[in-house]
Formats: C-alpha cells, structure tokens, sequence
C-alpha cells in the first residue's frame, strides 16, 4: 500500500513539474537601458520574437509581478518594433559611423511615418517626431564628417535609439496590445504613471509624450554632450541650436524664440534642459498641434532623404544668417 502511495505522490509531482511552466530572463538588469550600447537591454535576452514571446508567456502563466521580468519585457517590444521597422536590433550600434548608421537612422524616422500613416488620429507624436527627425538626423552626418566630431555624432544616434526604445515601443505595445499592454509596462517600471494616464487619449498625448522624452529619456544624455572636451561640447550644442530650426511650418527658430541682448543669436543652449522644454512646449509642439492633418501626412509623406539634405548645414548657411538676422530686434 505504502508502495502505492509513494508511486503516486511521485506520479503527481512529475506532473506538476511538467505542468509548471520554465521561467527564463527573470530580474535581468537594464545594462543597455540609455541604447548607448549595440543591441538590445541585456545581452542575456534572445533576439527571436518566438523565443521572446514564450518566456513572456511563462512569465505571466506564473503570475509573476511585471517588475521581475522588467527587460524582458521591454525586449520583447522593442524587438517586435525593430522588425516592424526593418531594423537588426542585435546590430544596432550607435558607436558606427554615421555614414554606416545611415541607413538605419533613416529607417527609424521612416517607420515612425509608417505607424501615423497607419494610425493618423491616434499616433501624431509620431509624425513630430519625424519632422523633427530631419533636422536631428542632419546634424548627425554634419557632426560626424567633421574631424573629432565622430563622438558627437554617437552620441545624437545613441539617443535617437534611446528614444525609439522608450517611446516608440510604448507606442507599438499599444497598437498591438491596447491599454493593458502600457499599464504592464508601467506596472514593469518602464513608463511613469503620467505618461500611462496619457494613452487613455493618445490624440492628446504629444505634449506629454515629448515631455518625456525630453525631460525623463534623454537630458542626461544631451548633459554630457553639452560637456564632453570642454568647452568643445558647449560650442557645438550652441552651434546646433544656431543651425536650427525645428522643422514645424509656423514654429520659431531658437533665435526668433529668446534672442540674446535682441539678437540675432538665441539667448539659450538647446542642450539646456529647461530651456529646450520651455522652447518646445511653448513653441514648437504648439506649432505642430496647430498644423492641418493633411499638411501633416503630405510632410511626412514625402522623402525622408531629400528634407534631411535640405536641413544639411552646407546647404543651409545663407538661411542660417539670414534666419538669425531676422530674429533680431527686442520683445516689446
């Protein structure tokens, strides 16, 4: 009887064994969190969605609380985002040349049309993001054809990533897995509880989500750009808030912005922290918000490569003087 029994107690164990799901990827740290590095959030994670999916799965079968699996997660979406997009993530390396990079800097800024294409009402952060993409991915190969600028530039690709990574994919989590897909990223850590109450009414939520991104994603980011090889850094980050403007019909220039002692320079380091924020959130974003829909798709819609040439510094000197003078004079 007693042999019965043990038989049994081992019969159901192996069961529930068997039964229980495997757990992998379990309290993984972020080690490449800012994408300052090539590939994904930790080079423990896999880059198969298949794979991805199926530790994620076994994670939620086990009721596990979303912090534990926090990168795995967040991998899961970023990949699903990068071969949305057509982009390798494992080879994803901001450290290459921006030439080399060149394709998929693009490649992001493409997609980011394709989504508000596809969803034009809901999704607008993205075609801000592209518009202002153009400039950003100019002063990227400026930066990086110029001698000792090669840093500079990994460093602008190194948020673009950083950027894609937080905000993009929220925005893929929700068009794939709706309200609940955000709030495990909150409930993860991912997403702060502001930006999550703004995806109850995205249309709205451009303000907020470029809030994020320039307040909680990348400033320290543009903090140590500003002071690499100083005073190096400071020139540079001036230089490109000279070179503006953000590409928006209808927004400001920095200069025309806050003119310094009545211009024509612009009395502020787009670098700064508070003043890039003030300058966007009361100006630029605005500008965007205001602009016609179908003025919108047709910008975003056309190509990608042709505005990014015309935001080229070398093609753009005489604007850039002129530009500055014309901002000159004081607020009354």
């Amino acid at each position: 009887m007693r042999a019965v029994a043990a038989l049994l107690v081992a019969t159901l164990s192996v069961s529930v064994v068997a039964l229980t799901p495997t757990l992998q990827y379990i309290d993984l740290p972020l080690t490449n969190g800012n994408g300052e590095s090539k590939g994904g959030v930790n080079p423990a994670l896999p880059y198969d969605q298949s794979a991805l999916q199926q530790a994620l799965d076994s994670a939620r079968a086990a009721q596990l609380p979303p912090s534990r699996y926090k990168a795995l997660l967040w991998q899961h979406w970023i990949v699903n985002a990068t071969q949305d997009a057509n982009i390798s993530l494992q080879d994803w390396d901001p450290w290459r040349t921006a030439k080399q990079n060149k394709d998929v800097v693009f490649a992001v800024y493409d997609y980011y049309t394709k989504l508000y294409l596809a969803h034009p009402e809901q999704l607008r952060w993205m075609a801000f993001a592209n518009m202002a993409g153009s400039a950003f991915a100019a002063g990227m190969l400026d930066l990086g054809g110029l001698p000792g600028g090669a840093w500079f530039a990994s460093m602008l690709m190194a948020m673009q990533k950083h950027i894609f990574m937080d905000i993009a994919t929220m925005h893929v989590a929700y068009i794939y897995g709706g309200m609940s897909a955000v709030e495990e990223m909150r409930d993860a850590g991912l997403i702060d509880a502001e930006t999550t109450a703004a995806w109850a009414d995205p249309p709205n939520g451009v303000l907020r989500f470029s809030y994020r991104e320039q307040n909680l994603v990348i400033p320290e980011q543009w903090n140590r750009v500003r002071s690499h090889l100083a005073p190096l850094g400071e020139f540079i980050t001036y230089g490109m808030t000279i070179a503006g403007p953000m590409p928006v019909p209808g927004a400001k220039t920095p200069a025309e912005y806050k003119k310094l002692l009545c211009g024509p320079l612009p009395a502020f380091n787009y670098a700064d922290q508070q003043a890039r924020w003030d300058f966007l959130a009361h100006d630029t974003v605005p500008s965007y918000l205001r602009l016609d829909p179908a003025n919108v798709r047709s910008i975003v819609a056309a190509s990608f490569d042709d505005r990014v040439d015309e935001y080229r510094t070398a093609h753009r000197l005489v604007d850039i003087v002129i530009a500055q003078f014309k901002a000159t004079g004081c607020r009354p």
